[in-house]
């Protein structure tokens, strides 16, 4: 459907009952004419079908760059303008503030054509848009959970002022929520305010990389009574150009290819951690130095402040000049950087729904999108046959061809006992009422999406704790207060987010904020931030602030992570596959495939058990919560097992002082007797830290760990498959 004509020749060319174009309002017409496009995408025929023609929700999954924001707003505004809201209509949320400054930026000249405001609000925004939004509830509202939740919290006779007429809820990157306890929290934002106006806006929820679709629309529809449909977008056909160099450990080699190859192309680098991003950037600097080429290095990534985040973004936007930016997660999502000539991929990824994300960075409007992996072998290998088998390298290969073969996506597991989350629930619904009776708290909680496969017995357990730590205490009417312990802590602006955020050191250089390091470094020690060196001038324990001054020489920053790697049985099996087969991959070059080769006749059949050294490798290809379980059982029955090679890449136990026949005798006993999850010995080890755990209850963490981080039906399903 050609859009390029004059305004008087649209309405002779389109006709038809179906013309989705003719049904968009006169100035949105208008504005895509301005614009210059010359057909609707994909993505947008078939949200403006949903939406101009049904009252359900709409799940959009396209690729990046395809045009999903504008699938959602053009249809959206077209209703809104015949008929309009009396209150804000359309409530955008992000798990990003850049990407609400981001969308801020695309969507404002649409909207303010037709005189709708468009507000943001989260911790940088002016409080003059708020004060004016509260006064006149109207047009578009851009904001975080956490600001939702500040809203709701402090504001509450405001919201319902400010969504009374809510028509739309607009949630990008779905598949950021759905992997994380905030989306959880979210569901229970949305509900309150329904709860709290009577309105039901439809959800409108974005994302480019899913698997799932069934289970994102069950999240996304999630406490109302609406379907919510996904139609099937065709994808654009995008030409990939692949190539994959192993390097083996130590190796020069593989920063001067990174140089060679990232020069004269706007390329992103994607590393799985800060220091990765830091030091790629750095020996990036010094080959520039050495070949007398300009200093074109950004690092960007969630400890680098704010505003060179920002610095960079708009550089790798406008610059005329090709710019490099090294950068973890916080490039993944859908930030505006404009058209890039390749993406290089430095390690493998930490899983298949990430490597989707970044793949989908490059190729944009047409171009072949360009990736480059370089992996450096492991610096540490077990002893034995398995020590020339580098995992990462595997798994690189295996998740590339998931993606070239299905476009596979680790499903999003659902979490069942979010106990941490209820905890934070409890102290809002407490803070917001004043007072609150429990069986009406239990009422309230209970019946969210969230909470509902937590039984009453558990909230009971909760109430019962809380009130022992004094964060709860009882009225003389026997309703719940809060307690004098939680006031410090509820006071908090970090209360309002449920992720964990490290304590960190804020740095300062000539009294301009250059990012956070989580670790002390005294007056005299060096430091790597930002892509450079830094020297401690001036330490200040009590403000946690360290001021700083540029340095000579070399310098590392360890930072703290509490990512674990995951790893998904089917992804398991493909790289099992990679191991066994004699499959060929034209993206190697020679240097990878002789090291793949070599890798292979290692390995031979990979057998269940290696038996080496006194010790045993136990090959399961189970999913990392099945592994862990058996993991634990093994070591009730004395064998201390160790997941090897650990890190983001979970594969095998490594059982220490043990032969194969013991190891064959547990494992039939095992299988005997069963696994019974109450008696696995699980520690804070065994679950990513929760914001909230150290609140809770032991016998509801027990439970959360059994329910959530561990497959103990999986486990005892290999031991009856094992021979």
């Amino acid at each position: 459907m050609k859009l390029g004509l004059p305004a008087y020749a649209w309405e002779a060319y389109f006709v038809g009952e179906n013309d989705v174009f003719e049904r968009l309002s006169p100035w949105i017409q208008e504005y895509i004419y301005r614009q210059g496009w010359s057909e609707l995408r994909p993505v947008q025929l078939a949200a403006a079908q949903v939406l101009l023609e049904n009252e359900e929700h709409l799940l959009l999954s396209s690729g990046t760059a395809t045009g999903k924001t504008e699938a959602a707003f053009l249809p959206v505004l077209t209703q809104l303008s015949k008929q309009p809201s009396k209150s804000v209509g359309i409530l955008y949320i992000s798990p990003l503030k850049a990407l609400i400054n981001d969308q801020f930026v695309r969507l404002k000249p649409l909207l303010e054509q037709n005189g709708i405001p468009v507000t943001k609000w989260h911790g940088d925004a002016p409080a003059t848009q708020k004060n004016h939004l509260l006064r006149s509830p109207a047009g578009l509202l851009q904001i975080t959970p956490e600001s939702l939740q500040s809203l709701l919290l402090s504001r509450e006779k405001d919201c319902i002022k400010l969504f009374c007429d809510l028509r739309f809820v607009i949630i990008d990157e779905v598949h950021h929520f759905m992997q994380s306890e905030r989306g959880l929290q979210l569901q229970c934002l949305l509900l309150q305010i329904e709860r709290l106006t009577g309105c039901r806006p439809r959800r409108i929820g974005l994302s480019a990389t899913l698997y799932d679709a069934e289970g994102a629309c069950l999240w996304l529809g999630a406490g109302t009574d609406r379907a919510c449909l996904h139609p099937k977008v065709q994808e654009e056909k995008r030409q990939l150009l692949l190539h994959m160099r192993y390097f083996i450990s130590g190796q020069t080699e593989l920063e001067d290819t990174l140089y060679q190859h990232t020069r004269g192309k706007k390329t992103i680098i994607f590393t799985k951690s800060r220091l990765e991003a830091e030091l790629a950037v750095v020996a990036l600097k010094k080959a520039a130095a050495r070949h007398k080429t300009p200093d074109i290095y950004r690092v960007h990534h969630g400890s680098v402040s704010a505003a060179l985040r920002k610095q960079a973004e708009n550089e790798m936007k406008r610059s005329q000049q090709p710019l490099v930016t090294a950068a973890t997660v916080t490039l993944e999502l859908g930030l505006d950087i404009g058209d890039l000539d390749q993406v290089v991929q430095l390690g493998a990824p930490v899983s298949a729904s990430s490597f989707t994300q970044r793949i989908g960075r490059c190729g944009r409007q047409g171009q072949t999108a360009q990736l480059l992996f370089l992996i450096e072998g492991a610096t540490e290998t077990p002893v034995g046959p398995l020590a020339n088998i580098d995992w990462e390298f595997i798994k690189a290969i295996a998740i590339l061809q998931l993606y070239l073969e299905q476009r596979w996506v680790e499903p999003t597991p659902p979490r069942r006992q979010p106990f941490g989350l209820l905890y934070h629930q409890v102290m809002c619904a407490v803070m917001t009422a004043g007072e609150i009776a429990p069986a009406k708290l239990a009422q309230q909680l209970l019946t969210l999406p969230a909470f509902a496969q937590i039984v009453q017995d558990d909230l009971r357990t909760l109430l019962r704790h809380l009130l022992e730590i004094d964060h709860l205490r009882r009225s003389e009417t026997g309703g719940l207060l809060l307690g004098f312990a939680a006031e410090p802590i509820v006071a908090g602006r970090d209360f309002l987010s449920v992720f964990t955020a490290p304590e960190e050191y804020q740095v300062c250089v000539k009294d301009a904020k250059i990012g956070t390091v989580n670790q002390l470094y005294k007056p005299g020690e060096r430091f790597l931030l930002a892509g450079r060196s830094w020297v401690t001038l001036q330490l200040d324990e009590a403000r946690r602030q360290i001021t700083a001054a540029p340095a000579k020489g070399e310098a590392e920053t360890k930072w703290e992570s509490s990512v674990c790697g995951h790893l998904h049985a089917h992804l398991l099996a493909r790289m099992r596959q990679v191991l066994v087969s004699n499959e060929e991959y034209v993206y190697l070059d020679m240097q990878s495939r002789a090291a793949l080769k070599n890798m292979r006749s290692v390995a031979g059949s990979l057998p269940p058990i290696i038996s080496a050294h006194g010790r045993c490798a136990l090959f399961t290809w189970l999913s990392t919560p099945a592994l862990r379980a058996l993991q634990l059982a093994l070591r009730g029955q004395g064998i201390t097992a160790h997941i090897m090679p650990g890190g983001f890449t979970p594969v095998y136990l490594d059982c220490e002082r043990c032969s194969e026949q013991k190891l064959r005798y547990v494992l039939q006993t095992l299988r005997i007797e069963g696994i019974d999850p109450n008696r696995l010995s699980v520690s804070s080890k065994t679950k990513p830290p929760g914001k909230f755990d150290r609140f809770l209850p032991k016998q509801l963490l027990h439970k959360q760990v059994i329910e959530e981080c561990l497959d103990v039906q999986g486990a005892v399903e290999f031991l009856h498959t094992f021979v």
